[in-house]
């Protein structure tokens, strides 16, 4: 049902968009139609054979497209498992359908404007140790050893590299990122800057994402 007026409500806002009711028939339709811009999953899919946040993790393995849960669950853990799928977004049911619409909005024209910035070569650190490449979507070490990021781990790493000494208030990143005032209890960034230092750590562990309690995050090198 609300598969359907989601349809619906997309269509009549200028959107092409179908509803899958099982997974299969989902890459099915892929198939057919070629890889859609955006995915809305589901959490329960009522699906035996996967679960959403299995069907997350295959979609985001295959394509290169942003994807936005929908959860029945408004615990931490629920988010969390969310984010570490891979979701750019995740919204609890239920939810306005015009909210949801404003979500898609804003999710696709941030992809929009990241694919079209000057991100596409930038240095990461001022000795130029690790770069950015967009063509591969990775961190790149002089040394030759790569990680890849996810649409929200560019994006927020952007925005630190872009601020006065590479700090970053909590809150504005969350605005930023997601198109709306912060919950003080959403914990999203925080799993995005945990997802960074792992993959930082593995190029070089001489840097480091502070954590300034209260107030955001530091990008800076450890002191030998």
């Amino acid at each position: 049902m609300f598969g359907r007026l989601l349809n619906y409500q997309l269509h009549a806002n200028g959107y092409d968009a179908y509803v899958c009711s099982i997974a299969t028939n989902l890459f099915d339709r892929i198939k057919l139609d070629g890889v859609p811009d955006l995915f809305v999953l589901d959490y329960f899919l009522g699906d035996e054979t996967i679960s959403g946040l299995d069907l997350c993790r295959k979609v985001k393995s295959y394509f290169d497209r942003p994807v936005i849960m929908l959860t029945g669950n408004d615990n931490v853990e629920t988010t969390v498992s969310c984010l570490n799928a891979g979701a750019e977004q995740y919204i609890i049911k239920p939810c306005d359908i015009r909210e949801l619409i404003a979500r898609i909005e804003v999710t696709l024209r941030s992809r929009t404007v990241s694919k079209e910035s000057n991100i596409q070569s930038f240095s990461l650190f001022l000795d130029d140790d690790i770069s950015f490449s967009w063509e591969d979507e990775c961190l790149i070490h002089t040394d030759g050893n790569k990680v890849k990021l996810t649409q929200k781990e560019i994006a927020l790493l952007e925005l630190i590299l872009r601020e006065p000494n590479r700090f970053v208030d909590r809150r504005k990143a969350f605005n930023v990122l997601y198109g709306y005032n912060m919950d003080p209890f959403n914990r999203s960034i925080d799993i995005l800057i945990g997802r960074i230092r792992k993959k930082i750590r593995i190029l070089d562990d001489r840097y480091i994402i502070k954590n300034l309690r209260g107030k955001g995050y530091l990008l800076c090198r450890r002191k030998e």
